[in-house]
């Protein structure tokens, strides 16, 4: 059965573009750069000659982030989600120590927002949504940590 969660993978259109948000906004680290491809990449993703550009990311307690750019497939953007009701929208969640200077450091770089930080009448935390460069939907949330069973 399910040991750990080991990452989410997002697929982007501009790798360095996507890794400028990833590290110097949300200050995750650089991890790894691969090329993948050939006869077992191909058999796994049910494509055939395929390339990927793979880079890893990790927040600060190991959680990664796979930011992969298809180099030689035109790759398709999904409609930008308005809201979080849409069927097969997902979000990554980070946990951050200030978000209202976060929140104040990313919009000066034009990061799109779905709302300000707002506290939260369900939990002691302070959250807010926004986009990374792709659209693929970012949670930021200020508060007590998730404690595990």
């Amino acid at each position: 059965m399910i040991k750990s969660y080991r990452h989410t993978g997002i697929i982007v259109s501009n790798l360095n573009k996507s890794f400028n948000f990833y590290k110097n906004i949300l200050n995750l680290k650089k991890v790894s750069r691969m090329e993948e491809s050939g006869t077992y990449f191909n058999n796994l993703t049910k494509t055939k000659n395929l390339k990927a550009d793979v880079l890893k990311v990790k927040s600060k307690d190991n959680i990664i982030v796979e930011i992969i750019k298809y180099k030689n497939s035109k790759t398709k953007r999904v409609i930008k989600p308005k809201n979080m009701v849409t069927v097969g929208t997902m979000h990554m969640c980070f946990t951050v120590d200030n978000i209202m200077k976060l929140y104040k450091k990313m919009k000066k770089k034009r990061v799109k927002f779905f709302s300000p930080p707002l506290k939260s009448p369900y939990d002691p935390v302070i959250t807010c949504f926004c986009y990374d460069p792709d659209f693929n939907i970012i949670q930021l949330v200020q508060g007590p940590q998730v404690k595990s069973k």
